[in-house]
């Protein structure tokens, strides 16, 4: 009896939520668009950023989906955006999402632990039981894409895109964004304060070393990467062991 009413609470809280929003997006001419399996589970609920006028944001939600306190949802002027979350996906606590006229797309059972920013203005996508440990930052310009099983320890950063910087006087910010995609393949493992940046392919079955810097380039399945600039230092595949 406790559980049920404790549901059907949940429930209520979660639909005044979705009606507030929908209508604070309404008001600024645009939408939102909710497409729920299951009411997720609340740690509390999420928090609407609003920049100017938005566009429409389209949120998906699986089954048995957990949210964790301190959601942020920030969206862009004029920017469409779209959160997919898989079944049983899974937010810890202060996580920021960013669809600034992209996709954040998070498959079945992926996890998002705590103060982690997910920002993406092409498709960011996130495969089957993917981690991405405290305070990750993931910036998706073109496509980023981590497949299933992944797993990025704390403080790792992966973007696909940045600003030229030429030397002139010119501020980096309005200097062109070059992007290229990013893809780490599946069961690869990234270690505390590892960087991927922009051009970044790594074969599956690959650990990237603590600290080291992927600046771009192809790497071949079952690789331990490592320095900066990182560069092949073993291959798993010829028996060698790495600790993560």
């Amino acid at each position: 009896m406790v559980g049920r009413l404790l549901q059907l609470s949940r429930a209520a809280r979660f639909r005044l939520w979705a009606v507030v929003t929908a209508a604070r997006l309404r008001r600024l001419g645009g939408r939102l668009v909710l497409e729920v399996d299951e009411v997720p589970r609340l740690l509390g609920l999420p928090t609407v950023e609003i920049d100017g006028y938005p566009g429409t944001l389209t949120l998906r939600i699986g089954r048995e989906v957990k949210l964790g306190s301190g959601l942020v949802i920030d969206l862009a002027h004029g920017k469409d955006g779209t959160i997919d979350l898989g079944d049983r996906v899974v937010f810890q606590n202060g996580v920021r999402l960013q669809p600034w006229g992209g996709a954040i797309r998070l498959g079945v059972a992926a996890q998002i632990r705590d103060r982690c920013e997910l920002k993406s203005a092409g498709e960011l996508i996130l495969g089957e039981r993917a981690i991405c440990g405290r305070n990750v930052t993931l910036h998706c310009e073109e496509r980023l894409e981590l497949g299933a099983k992944v797993g990025l320890a704390e403080r790792v950063t992966v973007i696909d895109s940045d600003h030229g910087f030429d030397g002139s006087d010119t501020f980096f910010m309005d200097q062109p964004v070059r992007s290229t995609p990013v893809l780490v393949g599946a069961n690869s493992f990234v270690s505390t304060n590892g960087v991927v940046l922009r051009g970044s392919v790594i074969g599956e079955n690959s650990v990237v070393a603590a600290g080291a810097v992927v600046n771009g380039g192809t790497y071949p399945p079952q690789s331990i990467l490592g320095g900066i600039p990182a560069r092949v230092l073993k291959s798993l595949a010829d028996g060698a062991h790495a600790a993560t």
